[in-house]
């Protein structure tokens, strides 16, 4: 299986230190995923860029943008996803049943508010490359903007390109004990 080594501050150039200390500004650290991308700092660093910008700058509200990465997470099987985002979910106040009802992972018989039933949905739809709903789609932009629903959008398939590094290099889980799906 292909693996990548976890780079450390330590074992980079002084531009990859750079990178790094650039990429870790609004992180509480830097996870395995961008410690392996650190084997290529100039992607890391885009990578990062967008991140940041979909997690700490958008317009996008906190509830909605981690259900968005948590329903992808769910989606796609990737626990590693899931557990780094947990945390930040239960803070930006998206409620424990919600996130229960996404573990389930059976979107078609969730009950929560239409707002947190269409993101999941965006997410299936993102995870699974199909067409959004016009219904959804209006529903959404009703609710959280078109540069809301773009970011949504973006934070699903910026996740999903996210768990595409974790699964090709078998990205050890940032939590020990096992897997939550």
């Amino acid at each position: 299986m292909a693996k990548l080594p976890l780079l450390t501050r330590n074992d980079l150039d002084v531009e990859g230190q750079e990178i790094y200390d650039k990429l870790i500004g609004p992180r509480d650290g830097l996870s395995g995923m961008y410690r392996t991308l650190l084997n290529h700092p100039e992607l890391a660093r885009h990578v990062g860029e967008l991140g940041t910008y979909l997690r700490y700058q958008s317009e996008l509200a906190g509830d909605i943008r981690e259900l968005g990465i948590l329903a992808t997470a769910r989606a796609l099987g990737a626990a590693f996803v899931w557990e780094k985002h947990l945390a930040p979910a239960e803070r930006a106040g998206l409620p424990n049943s919600v996130i229960a009802q996404v573990l389930e992972g059976d979107i078609a018989s969730a009950s929560m508010k239409r707002l947190y039933l269409y993101t999941w949905q965006v997410a299936e739809d993102v995870v699974h490359h199909r067409s959004i709903a016009r219904h959804t789609q209006d529903c959404l932009v009703d609710e959280i903007g078109i540069q809301g629903f773009l970011d949504l959008v973006m934070s699903c398939g910026m996740y999903r390109m996210i768990s595409t590094i974790v699964f090709s290099f078998e990205v050890p889980l940032p939590e020990a004990g096992e897997p939550p799906f």
